[in-house]
């Protein structure tokens, strides 16, 4: 449920690129990057308004580097938050993915009811989606999720990922990529990244097992994603193309490089993006990492090492006259410069959690603290946890306010 100091700082750190689609002449234009920080606008605004967190907005906005630390806090809050929920194979790996792009550690997680260990909840997932299979020569979900869980399982380095591997490599191999009927772009892309972190991770320890196959796999995925490419530069429909444009970013010792246009297909999907055709946070999460030169396998190569941030101090205090034990707690923290409130109390629950542990509770107006202390706001009693700077209460929620240095914040535990 808390985000580490680490990770309030790692939110500013940079990538060490695993693989770049940005290389050469595929880039976007200076003339052009306003489509991509309105894209990135545009997913930092679903942060009040998503009830269900979206792991894949969290993990592009992670790519991008983008600014907003108070929307990236707010959309791994979430997560952590439902961490424990009951999920499908593919959406576990999706979540151990934001939490590891995050700087988060994805096998210790605290929600609100208990610790969760996700990889393990991952690798016991993709065996059931493996056991299914050899039971029934198809996955327990889609392959989709299928090659989700093996992309998620060998970036976190699980000896599990090989059987899945394994699966996604025979079924590449004997076509097995459709949906309707039709080859799946986006299957096959997200399930030639697995293969390609699978093969990258043989080929360096100088694993021969499977090599062989995996390479025949990637070159037959490969063959496939260009042979849906379009004159226009899209590759199987608008909303497949991002994610192919990820998979041949990562797989072009299996193609001549006149074989595929990036630019041709990064000019087309701006004008896309122009064109409003990125709308829903599913939509525009898959297109944001290929514009701005990423692919999931980055995830893998991120460093989780802050760099100079400019912190501010701000004091923080805690208050509670009405109910139980009274108390007065005060603590001086340091948080990166242009920090939500938030992020202060993060820190200062991080240094001290037996004084200053606090719940929150997901609003339209973003993230309400509900608990500090262990004290409880009531409804019924009308209660509450009320923010102040100095003397004067706060307009804006602890998702949005940010402090300036040597403030001092005020909770105070109230009645309305």
């Amino acid at each position: 449920m808390f985000l580490s100091a680490l990770t309030i700082l790692c939110l500013f750190c940079t990538w060490t690129r695993a693989a770049s689609i940005s290389s050469g002449t595929c880039v976007v234009p200076e003339s052009k990057q306003s489509l991509v920080t309105g894209l990135e606008k545009q997913l930092v605004a679903y942060a009040n308004l998503l009830y269900s967190p979206e792991p894949s907005v969290l993990i592009a906005l992670n790519l991008a580097e983008n600014q907003d630390i108070s929307a990236r806090m707010l959309f791994l809050q979430q997560l952590k938050d439902t961490a424990a929920k009951e999920m499908t194979s593919g959406k576990v790996a999706l979540y151990v993915l934001a939490l590891r792009s995050s700087c988060e550690n994805p096998t210790d997680v605290t929600t609100p009811e208990k610790k969760v260990n996700l990889v393990q909840v991952l690798e016991e997932k993709t065996k059931e989606e493996i056991d299914y299979y050899y039971s029934h020569d198809a996955p327990k979900t889609t392959y989709y999720q299928l090659a989700l869980d093996c992309l998620a399982l060998c970036v976190e380095n699980s000896p599990d990922v090989e059987m899945a591997a394994i699966i996604l490599a025979k079924a590449a191999l004997s076509n097995g990529f459709q949906s309707s009927g039709r080859f799946s772009v986006d299957t096959a892309a997200v399930a030639s990244l697995a293969l390609a972190c699978v093969y990258d991770g043989m080929i360096a320890t100088q694993q021969n097992k499977l090599v062989g196959t995996i390479q025949d796999a990637l070159g037959h995925l490969t063959k496939q994603i260009l042979g849906e490419q379009k004159s226009s530069g899209i590759i199987g429909n608008i909303y497949s193309t991002g994610l192919a444009m990820q998979a041949l970013s990562v797989t072009s010792e299996f193609y001549l490089s006149g074989d595929w246009s990036c630019t041709k297909t990064l000019d087309k999907m701006l004008d896309e993006v122009d064109l409003g055709a990125f709308n829903t946070p599913a939509a525009a999460s898959q297109i944001l990492p290929s514009l701005v030169g990423k692919t999931y396998l980055d995830v893998k190569g991120f460093v989780c090492s802050p760099e100079d941030v400019p912190t501010i101090a701000v004091r923080y205090t805690i208050s509670n006259d009405r109910v139980g034990t009274y108390f007065t707690f005060s603590t001086t923290v340091k948080v990166p410069k242009g920090s939500v409130l938030l992020a202060v109390l993060e820190a200062a629950q991080s240094a001290e959690p037996s004084k200053f542990s606090f719940q929150t509770e997901q609003t339209s107006w973003g993230p309400m603290v509900v608990s500090i202390n262990g004290v409880q706001a009531n409804n019924n009693e009308k209660t509450y946890w009320e923010f102040f700077s100095g003397k004067t209460p706060l307009d804006q929620g602890v998702g949005s306010y940010k402090p300036t240095d040597n403030e001092h914040i005020l909770a105070i535990f109230n009645t309305y």
